[in-house]
C-alpha cells in the first residue's frame, strides 16, 4: 500500500507538464510574493457561499473527457475556457488558465483561491489537475479548495430547481466493465447537500439501495445503463447535465481548504467498489 501511495504523490509524465507550465506562468510574473493580499471571507450568500474568498478564483476540472478551466469573481463565471482534447488536457491546462485571466481582466497575482475537481474520474485528468492546482496553490501562496468532480456534475449543464424547489440528482459516471462511480446530492437554493455518499458499484448496486421517489439519475454511467434505470422507474437527464466543468465547481464549491503539502485527489484506482 506505501507504495501505492508514494507512486500517487509523485505527478506522472502528464502531471509534471502541468507543473512546468505553472512554473513558467511564475517566471512570466505571476507569483505574488510576500506582499500578495490573502484571501478574505466573502459576504457571500448564506450557506457555503459564506466563506467564498473575495475577488477572483481559478478552477480547474479535468476529471473527464472534456476539461475546463474557469475564473469566478465574487461568484460570478467570469471566463471559461474548455479543453477538448483528453490526452492535451496537460499541454492546453495553463494556456487556458491565461486565457479566462487576460478574458478577466485579471493577473495571477489578483486570484484569491483554487478549487480543482479532486475526481473520481481517469487516473490521468485527476493527476493533471490535481498536480496544476498543488503547484498554483503553492506558488501563488493561495487556498486550495477540492471539490468532488460528482458533486460538480450534480450542478453543472443545468439551472436549480425553480420557485425554490429542490430536486435529487443522482451522477453516475462510468467506471467501465459494467461499474459505475456515483453519488446523489439534494440541489436548490439553499445549496447541495449530500444523500448518498461517493461510492462504486454496478447499476443494480445503485437501483437496489432503493434511491428517493423521484430522484432525476444523470452522466455518462447513468446514460450506459438508461435502459435499466427508465425501468425502475426514474429520469435520466442529457448531457450537458452530469459532466462535471471548472465553472460548475465554484457553485457547489463548500469553502474548505486543505493542506496543499498533503492532499491528493480521489485516485479511482484507489477506489473500492462497495
Amino acid at each position: 500500500m506505501k507504495g501505492r501511495q508514494d507512486q500517487a504523490r509523485r505527478p506522472d509524465a502528464a502531471g509534471s507538464r502541468a507543473v512546468d507550465q505553472v512554473r513558467q506562468l511564475e517566471a512570466e510574473g505571476g507569483r505574488p510574493g510576500d506582499g500578495a493580499r490573502r484571501p478574505e471571507a466573502g459576504s457571500g450568500r448564506p450557506g457555503d457561499g459564506a466563506r467564498r474568498p473575495a475577488g477572483a478564483v481559478l478552477a480547474i476540472e479535468t476529471s473527464g473527457g472534456a476539461g475546463s478551466v474557469a475564473l469566478a469573481v465574487a461568484g460570478t463565471v467570469a471566463a471559461e475556457r474548455l479543453l477538448a482534447e483528453p490526452g492535451r488536457h496537460a499541454a492546453a491546462l495553463i494556456p487556458a488558465v491565461r486565457e479566462v485571466l487576460a478574458e478577466a481582466g485579471k493577473d495571477a497575482s489578483e486570484l484569491t483561491g483554487i478549487v480543482v475537481g479532486a475526481g473520481p474520474g481517469s487516473f490521468t485528468g485527476v493527476r493533471i489537475a490535481g498536480a496544476a492546482a498543488k503547484a498554483l496553490a503553492s506558488s501563488l501562496h493561495l487556498p486550495l479548495y477540492p471539490v468532488s468532480s460528482l458533486r460538480a456534475a450534480a450542478v453543472a449543464g443545468q439551472a436549480d430547481p425553480p420557485n425554490g424547489q429542490r430536486e435529487v440528482r443522482y451522477v453516475l459516471f462510468d467506471a467501465r466493465r459494467g461499474r459505475v462511480y456515483g453519488a446523489a446530492y439534494d440541489v436548490g437554493d439553499g445549496g447541495v447537500v449530500r444523500v448518498i455518499g461517493p461510492h462504486g458499484g454496478t447499476i443494480v448496486d445503485v437501483i437496489g439501495g432503493r434511491p428517493p421517489l423521484g430522484t432525476v439519475f444523470m452522466g455518462d454511467g447513468a446514460t450506459a445503463h438508461e435502459a435499466l434505470i427508465r425501468a425502475a422507474g426514474f429520469t435520466v437527464r442529457p448531457a450537458p447535465a452530469g459532466v462535471p466543468g471548472a465553472g460548475a465547481l465554484t457553485r457547489c464549491c463548500a469553502w474548505v481548504a486543505v493542506d496543499v503539502a498533503v492532499w491528493e485527489p480521489s485516485y479511482v484506482r484507489e477506489w473500492k467498489p462497495g
